[in-house]
């Protein structure tokens, strides 16, 4: 597998101890971000932890860019795809769903949007835990951040506008004066 190399990902990459994130080593860690991989591809946003949905971002977007690199035929990427996703059907979402989807885009081919900081829910009181939501670009879902509006078309906007106008042709005017 050593020939799977692509360019850089376009991601932060938070330095954390990966072993603090996840108690019970590796092989926990592993299968924590295998689950988390298989909720993002399957429902293409989560909401979650942020150290653990983070380094999940990474791993998705690798898979990503090796399917788009290599395709189903190449034999290190199946396995890659085999090992991290433990939902068979998603391997095909991958190919037929993400890859078109992607074709033209340089990654990332993810968004991660930090929710407010929540006190008093969890096991420690007084500790906040900051939440992510990790989502897939391009999902059938509603935009997280609303695109911003037009007010161009407002009463007030084209009064405004239309005075600016009239301001400066007066002024334009004066200035042709004081030329001549």
């Amino acid at each position: 597998m050593s020939n799977l190399t692509t360019r850089t990902l376009r991601v932060t990459v938070p330095h954390a101890i990966r072993s603090k994130i996840i108690a019970g080593g590796q092989t926990a860690r592993h299968e924590k971000i295998k689950a988390i991989l298989g909720e993002l591809l399957r429902h293409e946003r989560i909401e979650g932890y942020i150290r653990t949905h983070d380094e999940t971002r990474q791993y998705a977007e690798r898979l990503i860019e090796l399917a788009k690199k290599y395709g189903d035929r190449h034999v290190g990427t199946m396995q890659l795809m085999d090992y991290w996703i433990n939902d068979k059907d998603l391997i095909h979402k991958v190919f037929k769903v993400f890859v078109p989807r992607y074709a033209n885009i340089i990654g990332p081919y993810t968004n991660s949007y930090r929710l407010p900081i929540k006190y008093g829910e969890f096991q420690y009181p007084n500790l906040p835990r900051q939440n992510i939501v990790l989502e897939m670009k391009d999902n059938p879902y509603p935009r997280i951040i609303p695109d911003p509006r037009n007010y161009s078309n407002i009463l007030t906007n084209v009064l405004l506008d239309e005075a600016r106008k009239e301001y400066r042709t007066e002024q334009n005017n004066r200035n042709e004066k004081k030329d001549k």
